[in-house]
């Protein structure tokens, strides 16, 4: 964590212009990172993210329109959860995910900066694996390589085209 909590909320266009809106708060059990992506007037995926004090990835909830994903890394050093489609749930159980590994959500700026933050914490060289979670056909794939990931300020804020950033607090 930084020495100054991050409330912020923001707003700011992706690199094929849809439009993302977002918010970054730190609490006593980490931080929250919050998105929606709407491009053309529809809701591409709305997101959920959170990092532990550590910065590690410790809770994911995405929801788009074929349906809803839960996940979250057990200390057994796998990642777990669910899918929920229209014709019913499909467990997510036994994934290798080692606490260095990174989650990433192919076309989130927010799930990005939070990778990026985490890897730039002191003696963190970067993720060991990357999983990627498609928010379009809402299915996990290991990384063949790591992804480049975009630069993300200090605080972790995202960087996108026309951005704006506001205060959370009143």
């Amino acid at each position: 964590m930084t020495d100054r909590l991050v409330r912020l909320a923001g707003r700011g266009l992706r690199a094929d212009d849809a439009v993302v809106t977002w918010t970054i708060a730190d609490g006593q059990r980490g931080r929250r990172w919050r998105e929606s992506v709407v491009r053309d007037g529809h809701l591409i995926h709305s997101l959920l993210y959170e990092t532990g004090t550590d910065r590690r990835f410790i809770h994911l909830e995405l929801a788009a329109p074929l349906g809803l994903v839960t996940l979250h890394p057990e200390s057994d050093g796998t990642l777990h959860g669910n899918t929920i489609r229209n014709n019913g749930v499909e467990h997510i159980a036994g994934l290798a995910f080692k606490p260095d590994n990174a989650l990433l959500v192919a076309g989130s700026p927010i799930a990005a900066a939070a990778v990026a933050w985490a890897t730039d914490r002191d003696a963190h060289a970067g993720p060991t694996s990357t999983v990627v979670l498609d928010p379009v056909d809402l299915l996990l794939r290991v990384a063949a390589e790591d992804p480049s990931l975009p630069a993300a300020d200090p605080a972790g804020i995202p960087r996108l085209r026309e951005g704006s950033i506001w205060p959370l607090e009143r």
